[in-house]
């Protein structure tokens, strides 16, 4: 056993295993899924610089971004994860009472970033186009589709029976 205070342990076996993690990206985050780290994506660019906090993302059907000010005066910005849509809502109007920016809101499963707006003292979401990256296919998906162009090739595929080559008589 070592002399070190467990809090030095923990935090050197905390970079240790960050440094393991080596070919997974910047963008790749344990117990995300491919939507949700899309999401993380989204927030990083719509913040314009690294999000301070991402919390619960995880199994979050939309996405909040909202710029905070500090003490120093540097704008800090976060990204929060909400389960419903009333949620997204309630967390908007606070954020709004709180003096907090609110830079935008994401639908995760849809992969939609949505317009905020405010008619008449009430919050309105717009939904915007998909973004390319957000909703992949799995393997499955991606062969029963081949499978359907290739059927569709066939049939629209002329009936020939010189195939392109020339055949001598």
């Amino acid at each position: 056993m070592s002399d070190e205070p467990m809090y030095l342990q923990r935090l050197r076996q905390n970079r240790r295993g960050k440094g393991k993690q080596g070919g997974a990206g910047a963008d790749a985050v344990e117990g995300l899924n491919a939507q949700e780290q899309e999401a993380l994506r989204w927030a990083r660019e719509a913040a314009g610089t690294e999000l301070r906090s991402k919390k619960d993302l995880a199994g979050a059907k939309y996405a909040v971004v909202i710029r905070v000010n500090s003490a120093s005066g540097v704008p800090l910005s976060s990204c929060e994860g909400l389960p419903t849509r009333e949620a997204l809502i309630e967390r908007i109007k606070n954020a709004a009472f709180m003096g907090e920016d609110v830079v935008g809101a994401y639908e995760v499963r849809g992969g939609r970033p949505l317009t905020v707006g405010n008619e008449d003292g009430t919050i309105t979401l717009k939904s915007g186009a998909a973004r390319p990256g957000a909703n992949p296919k799995s393997p499955e998906q991606m062969l029963r589709q081949a499978a359907q162009d290739a059927a569709e090739r066939a049939k629209s595929r002329p009936r020939d029976d010189d195939r392109g080559g020339s055949r001598r008589r």
